[in-house]
């Protein structure tokens, strides 16, 4: 049985379509097919296997992609930034059947090498040959996106080829991604919107946009790289989007998709004053789910900003702890295109138990509150655990403290979210009971920094010099950390 596949769809685009713009060059659809033939043909045989691509933004990148799904394989899509421990230990629970790299290996990808035996494999120096057609089925996996585990390890979660169709094609057609558009890729290749941008812009017509790594952090550098691009769509986070709004001058797009924290009415106004013709959009779903719900802001709206309504191919309940919809609670996705499970343990967790009565499933459970308006549209109401979003990034506090806590001066700590007025999380403080008498917080950042990588956490440290204060049932009191 055959299924729309990504990779197949961007082939059947017209040969001298502009598919990619790089460092004012533009690469074309027969370019990219090209070379993505001959990462297929290195890879062929490993169908149905994981393999890493870790390439830097170019047409060798976004063709390594393409020649991994060409493949039948599936993608694990690293940056070429520092990984940290964090990449390593995702190396060592997926085993990727190859890794993609361009040139020298770094040192992330010498260590697979020499740990697993893997020569990497370099997409710039490939040879011509037959590339493959494996036959790729619905449920078949396109890729393998990792978030913050609260046992202390990153979860993996696979994705299908119909779960990557379906809502890449569902962006495209949203946001107006049609030929003769320009799409800025700026998510980071560890966020898995990034594939789906990616692929949006590739199976519709659109010119993608991979933004420079010297740009895409700060906010006057992409003000002036989307005017010189001319860029029509750009999703982004809302605390990069605010700083972009605080950057000054009109934000020069068509359409801004905000995704992956809550949004403020003041950053809606703000980008609304500021840039009076764009289209503001918000985008909610974990990873899960690729993503359950979208809601156009309105030019005026006022009060809390809603996260909208599902996406075609998506039920969203609202359900109260006996499991009745309610207008208030915990947020539960039904899809076909739920997560088949984690790479451990399938869907042998509590977060996809079903649901009475309400059919098969597959349904995910946020852990995420919500409120169901009278007008049908779901409002963000926080977190039921101790997730939070970091720039984007989903964040297990219980990881950040796993990983500090190894530390040998770390007697015990505890990791809190300090939220700005808006909601969004600013920063993280650790509490820390040391067992040195000059604590050694450079040591405890590069600690935490080497597990984490290019996640850049905003922590701070505050030094405790008792035991840390408990409830009556043992947990850390975080009010008393906070106020106490």
């Amino acid at each position: 049985m055959t299924v729309q596949v990504v990779e197949r769809l961007f082939r059947e685009r017209a040969p001298e379509e502009v598919a990619l713009r790089w460092e004012s060059e533009e690469f074309v659809v027969r370019d990219l097919r090209s070379r993505a033939a001959r990462v297929a043909g290195a890879l062929a045989g490993l169908a149905g296997r994981p393999v890493a691509v870790r390439v830097p933004p170019g047409p060798d990148r976004y063709a390594a992609l393409l020649g991994v799904l060409w493949a039948g394989a599936h993608i694990v899509w690293f940056g070429t930034g520092a990984a940290g421990e964090r990449g390593r230990m995702i190396l060592d629970d997926v085993r990727p059947a190859a890794v993609l790299t361009a040139g020298v290996p770094d040192d992330l990808v010498s260590w697979y090498a020499t740990h697993v035996g893997v020569t990497p494999v370099d997409v710039t120096n490939l040879p011509e040959v037959s590339a493959p057609e494996p036959d790729v089925r619905p449920n078949d996996w396109a890729y393998l996106a990792h978030t913050s585990g609260s046992t202390g390890r990153p979860k993996g979660v696979p994705q299908t080829h119909a779960a990557l169709a379906q809502f890449s094609l569902w962006f495209a057609a949203a946001f107006g991604l049609t030929p003769g558009v320009r799409v800025a890729q700026w998510v980071h290749p560890e966020h898995d919107p990034a594939i789906c941008e990616t692929f949006a812009a590739l199976v519709s017509g659109a010119a993608l946009c991979p933004v420079p790594e010297k740009v895409r952090a700060h906010p006057q550098r992409m003000l002036d790289w989307l005017a010189d691009e001319r860029i029509d769509v750009l999703q982004t986070v809302p605390s990069f989007a605010r700083e972009l709004a605080r950057a000054g001058g009109t934000l020069p797009l068509r359409r801004l998709v905000l995704m992956g924290e809550a949004v403020s009415p003041d950053l809606v106004a703000a980008l609304h004053d500021a840039s009076p013709g764009i289209e503001l959009y918000n985008l909610y779903g974990p990873t899960e789910t690729v993503a359950a719900t979208w809601h156009q802001i309105p030019r005026g709206e006022s009060g809390a900003v809603p996260i909208g309504r599902a996406i075609p191919g998506r039920e969203v309940l609202v359900l109260n702890d006996a499991d009745v919809e309610a207008d208030e609670g915990e947020i539960v996705v039904g899809s076909p295109y739920v997560t088949p499970g984690y790479l451990r343990g399938g869907r042998n967790y509590p977060a996809f138990r079903p649901i009475a009565g309400r059919g098969p499933g597959p349904w995910y459970r946020t852990g995420d509150r919500g409120r169901r308006r009278p007008d049908g549209l779901l409002e963000f109401r926080g977190r039921n655990d101790q997730q939070v979003k970091v720039q984007g990034h989903r964040i297990e506090l219980a990881e950040v403290e796993a990983v500090l806590g190894a530390h040998p001066s770390v007697l015990e700590c505890a990791v809190l979210a300090v939220p700005a007025e808006d909601g969004i999380v600013t920063s993280l403080v650790a509490y820390v009971v040391s067992r040195a008498d000059d604590p050694p917080q450079r040591q405890w950042r590069a600690h935490v920094r080497q597990r984490f990588g290019d996640v850049l956490l905003p922590l701070r440290f505050r030094v405790v010099s008792e035991a840390l204060p408990r409830t009556a049932t043992g947990k850390v009191d975080g009010r008393r950390l906070q106020y106490g």
